[in-house]
């Protein structure tokens, strides 16, 4: 399990906002008003202090020089050597100076009402890992991210059925469960995200470090909340898909949901049952195309020990198992005022430019 991150100072009382981006100027010219402005509207609706952070890294495209020039309140975090998605949102959380951290990527759009209902899960519970908004598509306005709900069928952990709840409905003296929080658009306690080690950098350049992350919090006793009212608007696949293949995306992603399998799955049955239908996705991707399933398994064979390792230390610390995590979440969808989240009946809320001005 990563070890603890040393902090640079001691968090104190309110919100820093780290956006991590890799070439990402042209992005963060249409998008970082937005966040400039929800900041502004935090420090005067919760009467607390805000910084964003930038973390870079290292790109080339003069993102910290533009910043320095347009956004000079806004602190850049220049990287060395090029980390991935991970270690650069780690190394923004080290920096940041306040005890709640929204993570945010670069392609995302956030109104004046996005950040104040997430910070409200933070007083009352020293429970409280993340809070993860509603996430809509900045293009289409149609509602794609809210409450994860998960399961396991066929070996593997599923991770694409989601609930939602209209903001009326959101019931805050009862918070609404989800399985993991978004690296892109949600809210942590510094505290406890630093301490369990943050995003797994060994899962760079990017893909599942936020499942797992939130399966080692919820299994270590914390929860991971989903807040209807809290709202952004994504441009999806602005920053992966320009810069790599297809193949490789595809590649890095079943090696990291690989590793997460091999982290998590507790009981003798769940490790069976994995490793049946994993021999038969092998077989069944020589005939279906899906060829980087072979390279990405025999990536994650390789840490093979760090999976052991990881794997005695959970074992030692652990509350919960992965089956009563997927059973609590689960509940959720029987609340009123929870519906599934799919495609054709999704809520559409469309991207006002005016909610930033």
């Amino acid at each position: 399990m990563p070890g603890p991150i040393a902090s640079a100072s001691v968090s104190k009382p309110g919100l820093s906002i780290v956006i991590p981006s890799w070439n990402g100027r042209a992005l963060l010219e249409r998008y970082l008003r937005t966040v400039v402005r929800a900041a502004a509207v935090f420090e005067s609706t919760c009467g607390q202090e805000t910084e964003i952070i930038v973390a870079d890294d290292a790109s080339d495209d003069g993102t910290c020089a533009w910043l320095a020039s347009h956004f000079p309140r806004v602190r850049s975090e220049p990287g060395g050597a090029r980390a991935g998605f991970a270690a650069t949102a780690n190394r923004g959380a080290q920096a940041a100076r306040y005890g709640l951290v929204f993570l945010v990527n670069n392609d995302v759009a956030l109104d004046a009402s996005t950040l104040p209902p997430l910070a409200g899960h933070f007083g009352n519970s020293p429970a409280v890992f993340a809070a993860a908004s509603q996430v809509y598509d900045f293009d289409t306005g149609r509602l794609s991210g809210a409450g994860q709900l998960g399961d396991f069928r066929r070996g593997f952990i599923g991770i694409h059925r989601r609930y939602c709840v209209e903001p009326s409905n959101a019931q805050p003296q009862r918070p609404w469960l989800t399985l993991f929080a978004t690296g892109g658009s949600s809210m942590f306690d510094r505290r406890a995200f630093l301490d369990l080690g943050g995003f797994d950098e060994s899962f760079a350049p990017f893909g599942w470090e936020d499942v797992e992350l939130s399966l080692r919090a919820w299994k270590l006793g914390f929860e991971v909340h989903y807040e209807p009212r809290s709202a952004v608007w994504h441009q999806f696949s602005s920053t992966i898909t320009p810069a790599y293949s297809r193949h490789y995306v595809r590649m890095i992603y079943e090696r990291n949901r690989l590793l997460a399998h091999w982290y998590h799955l507790d009981s003798a049955s769940e490790k069976a049952a994995h490793g049946v239908f994993l021999a038969l996705k092998l077989a069944g991707s020589l005939f279906n195309g899906h060829w980087e399933l072979w390279p990405a398994t025999a990536r994650a064979l390789s840490r093979r020990s760090e999976v052991r390792d990881r794997r005695r230390a959970m074992a030692v610390s652990g509350e919960a198992t992965l089956r009563q995590v997927l059973n609590r979440v689960a509940g959720e969808l029987s609340r009123p005022g929870a519906r599934p989240l799919r495609e054709e009946t999704a809520p559409v809320r469309p991207w006002a430019a005016s909610e930033s001005e």
